[in-house]
């Protein structure tokens, strides 16, 4: 009996971990950015377990706290980019 209860409790702790780190790719720069002094610091990207661990990649310039640039550029690696014409609307128009 006890060992199910151990497997139950490890898959659920699983969902959990899955869970956090799904949201974990949702932060952005203003909420890492918890002083609000346009970088995150190695101590504030702790609340991004991904942010946290590519932090020195992230930092292209190496000076140790990570710009909008720079974390704009990692966040769009391996997303689809919008296409290059959009049409946008004229003030007043009726949308679509």
């Amino acid at each position: 009996m006890n060992s199910k209860r151990l497997i139950l409790t490890l898959i659920s702790c699983l969902f959990i971990s899955t869970g956090i780190q799904a949201n974990d790719a949702l932060l952005s720069f203003e909420e890492m950015d918890h002083d609000s002094n346009g970088y995150i610091s190695v101590y504030e990207s702790r609340v991004s377990e991904d942010i946290a661990k590519n932090f020195n990649h992230i930092d292209s310039n190496s000076d140790k706290q990570i710009n909008i640039t720079e974390f704009q550029s990692y966040m769009g690696k391996d997303r689809v980019s919008p296409p290059e014409e959009m049409e946008t609307p004229e003030p007043g128009a009726a949308p679509y």
